[in-house]
């Protein structure tokens, strides 16, 4: 990156020519200090599954620059909370992986003693502001990997599919699961052989029941 003014520093052309300009450029300089959002990458992972979510090192994926142009990259920014889209007790588990790439959103205040408190309400644990520590991570943007494990809201209907090919779409003929059709009146029509269990039907046992006084059929038939 070059220096727009074809000179060498942060300071422009006309910052000094005059009170106004002066006091204009120092107000710039001071709102550059507040942060509001950064795009960054996972470097780590610590915890996450089921119950509390995450927390996660991170690498900002803007480089800093001084008044020459020259980059500095950011240090890792570690252990920040994860966002997770959760209700009470319903939630949608689905924790960054290493690699991701997505924003934090930075808190104006220090919310150190917050997290510490597990959520409590809390005193900021310092006088810092718009501090990078303060970051929560939301996910995830530019990720290259096509999802192979995936909930599919677009629609027509409702469509999940798993990495090992299992699949369950709802649509106008009812709920399709791996090829098994169970329509909206509750009929059942599957491609496949049916296998039954060990489990009664109307208290007659699936698999030991006589037909016209004969032998059990096999179990499976």
């Amino acid at each position: 990156m070059t220096a727009p003014e074809g000179f060498f520093g942060q300071q422009g052309i006309t910052d000094n020519t005059d009170l106004y300009n002066a006091i204009r450029f120092l107000i710039q300089q001071e709102l550059s200090e507040a942060r509001t959002a950064l795009p960054v990458k996972i470097i780590a992972v610590h915890g996450g599954g089921v119950g509390a979510a995450p927390t996660v090192d991170v690498q900002p994926m803007v480089n800093q620059i001084d008044g020459q142009g020259n980059q500095t990259p950011h240090g890792i920014i570690y252990g920040l909370p994860v966002s997770r889209s959760q209700g009470g007790a319903a939630g949608v588990i689905m924790d960054p992986v290493i690699g991701d790439v997505g924003h934090i959103i930075i808190s104006d205040r220090d919310t150190s003693s917050l997290r510490s408190n597990e959520g409590a309400q809390s005193n900021p644990g310092s006088f810092r502001r718009s501090n990078l520590s303060d970051g929560v991570y939301h996910g995830a943007m530019l990720n290259a990997v096509t999802p192979t494990r995936y909930v599919n809201l677009n629609g027509p209907g409702i469509h999940i599919v798993d990495e090992f090919g299992n699949s369950i779409q709802t649509g106008t003929n009812g709920v399709n699961i791996n090829g098994l059709i169970i329509d909206r009146s509750g009929n059942l029509t599957t491609p496949g052989g049916v296998q039954a269990g060990t489990g009664t039907g109307d208290s007659v046992t699936l698999q030991h029941h006589k037909h016209g006084g004969g032998p059990p059929p096999d179990p499976g038939t």
